[in-house]
């Protein structure tokens, strides 16, 4: 098995698999993506909405230029100038999401190495990114009320409003407050979910999500987590998620003391697995609970959520919710299909401490 390649090798492993490539794009933000013939594809970059503004040629380099910028080069390089990294940290991007490790595999897993590499006073990267603070006034542009598709998707009002839930009506879009993880009172990030039919957005090239603030990392936050500190200290659990609705469905079955985050994607970062380290108790449990085209995904799937819990192996109680009776739709959240069948998944959560399949108990 192939554990790590170079930039020049990385490049090749992406233009023999395209459907690899397209899952790069995604996680990075590309969305519309589209081939526009058999040796170019086409997509719009994370906050724009002309799918044709950037142009990947199929070639062994897969020059990329981003029409809406002044960048030509390789694929490596656009994700680097979109996701704002260093080329390091951009390269390890793109092995986490293909499933392949940065290094040779060893014979043994070393959790105090893990445990060195992420205590309090390293850093993570030189080019570590720092999300700008804003006041909570920043809100005052949108109207406080809820949209009716909030309380259709069974969260409560008393949720909606303790997580700020807002409303823009000129974009029609639902909009989610991203508050900073350690300066709680301060935003960071928001994010606009279209209330639009999703034929009618796609035929009228509206983005599903919009971010209101541009250059919000969501790798350098965790959603929800100054609301869940109670509920974790309470359940010595944590709940990641991929999505903010998934965190508030919880909060609503948890009549609002709520022990859960939602990462942005199903990456998990290195700054969150530092966050996560620092602040949790050293028994608590972390559950990854990923939506269900993660599970049965050929490019993803099982293998990579393993992969994902790996990281915090020999360090926490880890463990992870896996569609092994098929209750879930295709690409549901384990959490969306009601309160009887998401405790069922929970309590036949997978322990992957110890690697086999049966009821954490």
């Amino acid at each position: 098995m192939v554990n790590y390649l170079r930039a020049k090798e990385l490049k090749m492993y992406l233009y023999n698999n395209k459907d690899k490539l397209i899952t790069i794009l995604e996680a990075a933000g590309f969305h519309d993506i589209w081939e526009n013939n058999a040796n170019e594809i086409r997509c719009a970059t994370p906050n724009g909405t002309n799918k044709t503004s950037v142009a990947i040629k199929l070639n062994e380099s897969l020059y990329t230029t981003i029409y809406s910028s002044d960048f030509s080069g390789d694929i490596i390089g656009a994700i680097q100038v979109v996701m704002d990294d260093s080329l390091k940290d951009t390269i390890m991007f793109i092995h986490a999401c293909l499933g392949l490790s940065m290094k040779y595999v060893k014979n043994k897993h070393d959790p105090l190495k893990l445990l060195k590499k992420y205590s309090n006073g390293s850093r993570l990267s030189k080019n570590t990114h720092e999300n700008k603070l804003y006041s909570k006034r920043y809100l005052n542009r949108f109207v406080k009320g809820l949209h009716k598709q909030i309380i259709e998707e069974g969260i409560t009002p008393s949720v909606a409003r303790k997580f700020e839930i807002c409303y823009d009506p000129e974009q029609s879009r639902i909009i989610f407050p991203h508050y900073d993880w350690e300066k709680s009172n301060q935003i960071v990030g928001i994010k606009g979910r279209t209330t639009m039919d999703a034929d009618l957005a796609a035929e009228l090239d509206v983005p599903k999500y919009w971010n209101y603030i541009s250059d919000y990392k969501k790798t350098n936050n965790l959603y929800g987590y100054s609301l869940s500190k109670e509920g974790i200290e309470k359940n010595n659990m944590i709940i990641l998620f991929e999505a903010e609705k998934s965190v508030l469905k919880q909060f609503t079955f948890e009549k609002e003391i709520g022990y859960s985050v939602a990462l942005g994607g199903h990456v998990i970062s290195e700054e969150q697995v530092r966050f996560l380290l620092k602040n949790t108790p050293i028994d608590c449990e972390i559950v990854l609970a990923f939506d269900k085209d993660i599970m049965v995904n050929e490019t993803e799937g099982e293998t990579f959520i393993k992969k994902e819990c790996n990281k915090f192996l020999g360090m926490r109680r880890i463990s992870y919710i896996y569609d092994s009776f098929n209750i879930l739709k295709d690409k549901s959240s384990p959490i969306d299909e009601g309160y009887k069948k998401w405790n069922y998944l929970l309590k036949w959560r997978k322990n992957y401490n110890k690697h086999i399949d049966r009821k954490v108990v």
